[in-house]
């Protein structure tokens, strides 16, 4: 993967009552990441969902965000 590269991974994604909400990290391949939780109109492809939460969702901790993503060795964003 190239170093600086941008990649969104989805580590849960829900759609009920005409909502839909995920959880991503946003990686950037040598350097760091950080994980948010978010949610938008279900109308949204999950894809497209997952790169809005990714934009406006709420930053979750460096916990929680390993809680979702165990397997990530980078340093979490601050």
């Amino acid at each position: 993967m190239q170093i600086g590269k941008r990649e969104i991974l989805q580590a849960r994604y829900f759609n009920a009552n005409y909502y839909a909400c995920a959880v991503v990290a946003v990686i950037t391949h040598g350097v760091d990441w950080a994980v948010y939780m978010g949610g938008c109109d279900y109308k949204l492809p999950w894809k497209e969902a997952n790169e809005f939460v990714a934009e406006y969702g709420c930053k979750l901790s460096a916990e929680d965000a390993r809680y979702f993503f165990p397997d990530i060795k980078l340093p979490y964003r601050s």
